[in-house]
């Protein structure tokens, strides 16, 4: 009856001593091992001992049965491993950088098919940790195998060699490749009508066309077009164009394929010229493609997935009142809520008035300076107009309010207490650090009992306002907790009677 474990280490010397063990039938039951590893110990192998190692381990392989062998601490000499490579029943062997690199340099030696067809399935094709030259890669490509390899462009010296490997992309999965290589690999593969090749190389490169940083032309454009037509959005590709520059009429023309591509990456400026391309356009489809591709979320902001370098960190984008025209127009021909992110920006009051009717369907992230610009907004000549622009914002909003850190004035006061009175969905409400007085908050306070949320802390306000806190908290039992600490209240002693207000 086997014995099945999950995890089995042992030292090489424990190895050693096992396999002698084996071979005298000394074991009395064979074990299955989903991975067994070999440590390694202080003390140093020699090289007789390192190729005794190798053939005790092909030994215990003959009577255990192991999925995974891990090889990754011992540095095994490549000759050592010829037995093991060779194992005839399934196995994933894993081995150190450096016996990896060894290995590989060995196969092109000898040029053994069997022993390389056997080690490169072992290994699962993977040679990413490898240096590898143009004539053992050549070599490995040329055995009879569907192994794929997977080879480090950056480690190698191929990112100017994409001819010479685009026969050979079906067999290859790239990592790390350089938008230079893409660039040069699908303007070869559209030169050349070769569409055959369009399936390979989009595996290889994980189905990633990253064309970031790049300065694209009509050829580019073209070329794009060209490999479009054979993937599907089934294919899962993704299109990377961060900080890359784009001819008008090529933006026209990557909109057009969005219809296959399942993911856009794309930097703030290069965004809002696809928002003004496709508004222009007035394509419901395009519009659709676009918000999809962009995981419904128009990021404007300098979010911390653009990777922005730092030596190039720029100023706030300034959007204008013709590019949130734009975003409004995209915004309805989608039929589900989009976000919509805004910091880091400037935007004209103007183009945020053009934003209002459509922020029933957005989730909105904006900076301070925004928010206080909407709020200031919400006051139109139409009382229903308003109500309509506070519901609507407080929605976009999420139903929390942060305007902490933001001096606040009667003005805006009066704008926050159409938010209040008109939004039931405004639950918590952040006024930390506003400068906020007795007489502001007086103002405030009988339209704050909807909030759940309170936060009123470092602010300005005395004892003055003690007596319309209680009435406020006791007037609304679902008030949370609502919290006053470092103002300038000096008897603490009415706010310990009820656990709702942090006061110290």
């Amino acid at each position: 009856m086997s014995v099945l474990l999950s995890d089995f280490r042992l030292s090489s010397s424990v190895a050693l001593f096992l396999s002698l063990w084996v071979r005298r039938g000394r074991v009395a039951s064979p074990l299955v091992l989903e991975e067994l590893s070999v440590i390694s110990t202080k003390f140093q192998p020699s090289q007789r001992v390192f190729l005794k190692l190798g053939s005790s381990l092909a030994s215990l392989l003959r009577f255990w049965t192991v999925r995974r062998l891990d090889l990754t601490e011992p540095c095994l000499p490549a000759q050592s491993l010829y037995s093991l490579l060779l194992h005839d029943a399934p196995l994933t062997v894993r081995l150190s950088e450096e016996s990896l690199q060894q290995l590989v340099v060995l196969l092109h030696e000898v040029q053994d098919q069997e022993l390389t067809l056997s080690s490169l399935n072992k290994l699962g094709g993977d040679l990413s940790s490898c240096r590898l030259s143009r004539e053992v890669l050549h070599y490995l490509l040329q055995q009879p195998s569907a192994q794929t390899i997977t080879v480090n462009l950056k480690k190698n010296r191929f990112q100017d060699r994409a001819a010479q490997l685009l026969p050979f992309l079906h067999r290859l999965l790239l990592q790390r490749s350089s938008p230079s290589f893409v660039r040069t690999s699908i303007r070869e593969i559209h030169r050349a009508g070769s569409s055959h090749m369009i399936p390979g190389l989009l595996r290889s490169l994980g189905h990633v066309i990253n064309l970031s940083c790049t300065e694209l032309d009509s050829e580019d454009t073209a070329a794009l077009l060209f490999i479009h037509s054979s993937f599907s959005l089934t294919d899962g590709v993704k299109l990377k164009l961060l900080w890359s520059s784009i001819p008008a009429e090529g933006t026209q023309s990557i909109l057009r394929m969005l219809r296959s591509v399942s993911d856009l990456s794309v930097d703030r400026k290069q965004l809002l010229s696809f928002i003004r391309c496709c508004a222009a356009s007035d394509s419901q489809q395009e519009a659709s493609d676009l918000l999809r591709t962009l995981q419904h979320s128009l990021d404007l902001s300098l979010s911390s997935c653009m990777e922005v370098p730092e030596e190039d960190q720029p100023q706030p984008l300034r959007v204008t009142a013709d590019d949130c025209r734009a975003v409004s127009s995209i915004l309805r021909r989608s039929s589900r809520d989009t976000q919509l992110h805004l910091r880091d920006c400037e935007v004209e009051d103007s183009g945020l008035d053009l934003l209002f009717p459509v922020l029933d369907r957005v989730r909105l992230r904006v900076s301070k300076t925004v928010l206080v610009q909407l709020l200031s907004l919400l006051p139109v000549d139409s009382e229903r107009d308003t109500v309509r622009r506070a519901v609507s914002l407080c929605r976009a909003l999420g139903g929390e309010l942060d305007l902490s850190h933001v001096p606040l004035d009667q003005r805006l006061c009066g704008s926050l207490v159409l938010m209040l009175d008109h939004s039931e969905g405004l639950t918590e409400l952040d006024l930390s650090h506003c400068q906020l007085t007795d007489q502001l908050l007086l103002q405030l306070i009988a339209h704050l009992h909807k909030v759940q949320v309170l936060d009123l802390s470092h602010n300005k306000i005395t004892d003055a306002s003690t007596a319309p806190l209680l009435q406020l908290v006791s007037i609304n039992p679902s008030i949370g907790p609502v919290r006053l600490f470092s103002n300038n209240i000096f008897n603490k002693t009415p706010y310990k009677v009820n656990r709702k207000f942090e006061v110290w």
